[in-house]
């Protein structure tokens, strides 16, 4: 966990204990082994004092203005954290790379993103700046201590940078991840209006049935099965009787659930979805049922069972 030390907090902690190395340990302790060189300076060790540590291994340079203390290798978070301090106040990871440490993405890409507020900062080795005018407090987010945006800011500047899949994908894990909604993503683009990805952000919730926002890889590829069969469009994960459907077809009154062993492999699931099943279907809708293997070995035959579903019950 990062706890990022103001110089006004280590000139504090110079004054009732001493400079030197107590006070760069103290610093490097909590900014996950980092430090900055003004930070250095006011604790007492100056630029010869900090060309010996180069030279005898206890500094390792990050980023220009920015050292590792006593190893070279960066703990995690540390090579975001350090690019944040690089680039100083106003400094907090975005775009690509606060997707990946909101873990909406897999990788983040080679260099950190660093979104700056309010002023002129230029890009470095290792790091893209991204100039902002403002970013509303709704708008920063903290993880395990580093500045990021937000989880909805997020998505918002990662349309910028990435494709419609990605961005669909982003959108789907971090409600998944419960770590945002649709209304708080809406916002964030309604505060920042003149952002590249708002278009594409507004385009994707506003689509027939709604973003791929299921809870796994499987039901984001059912939605895609249903897409290029050229079905009608369901809405997915939607309030119905005091239960959630995972695929509803409003018109026809049609639910697909999507079944997998981690979700239903313990009696108390089994059960609960077997009342939500009697619940739905007693109300005059039909349910379908489909497991992961029938999904990625059977693609046909799911679709085929769908779209008898939705012809019988559009004939009446």
């Amino acid at each position: 966990m990062a706890n990022l030390v103001s110089l006004e907090q280590l000139r504090h902690f110079v004054h009732l204990n001493s400079e030197g190395e107590a006070a760069v340990l103290w610093v490097a302790g909590r900014q996950l082994a980092l430090i900055t060189v003004p930070q250095l300076h006011l604790a007492g060790v100056g630029r010869g004092g900090v060309r010996r540590r180069r030279d005898n291994g206890t500094l390792h340079r990050m980023y220009r203005g920015v050292y590792l203390v006593g190893h070279p290798t960066p703990v995690p978070g540390a090579v975001e954290l350090g690019a944040v301090l690089a680039c100083g106040d106003g400094a907090f990871v975005g775009y690509r790379s606060a997707a990946a440490l909101w873990g909406l993405v897999a990788r983040a890409g080679d260099g950190v993103d660093i979104a700056v507020v309010g002023r002129r900062c230029r890009s470095r080795e290792g790091v893209r700046v991204h100039a902002v005018e403002g970013l509303a407090p709704a708008d920063r987010g903290d993880k395990n201590g580093i500045p990021v945006t937000s989880p909805a800011r997020t998505v918002v500047d990662f349309a910028a940078v990435a494709s419609r899949e990605e961005v669909e994908r982003a959108i789907a894990e971090a409600c998944a991840l419960k770590l945002t909604n649709e209304q708080l993503i809406r916002a964030a683009g309604d505060r920042a209006p003149n952002r590249p990805g708002v278009a594409a952000v507004h385009a994707i919730l506003g689509q027939p049935g709604g973003p791929r926002r299921t809870r796994s890889e499987g039901e984001r590829a059912l939605l895609r099965l249903i897409r290029a069969a050229r079905l009608p469009v369901p809405a997915t994960d939607v309030p119905l009787l005091g239960f959630t459907a995972d695929y509803l077809w409003a018109e026809q009154r049609v639910i697909v659930e999507l079944d997998s062993y981690p979700a239903h492999g313990h009696r108390a699931a089994f059960e609960r979805d077997h009342r939500r099943d009697v619940v739905h279907r007693d109300a005059g809708y039909e349910v379908l049922r489909f497991t992961g293997r029938q999904l990625k070995h059977e693609p046909f035959y799911v679709v085929a069972v769908i779209a008898r579903a939705l012809d019988r019950r559009t004939r009446g």
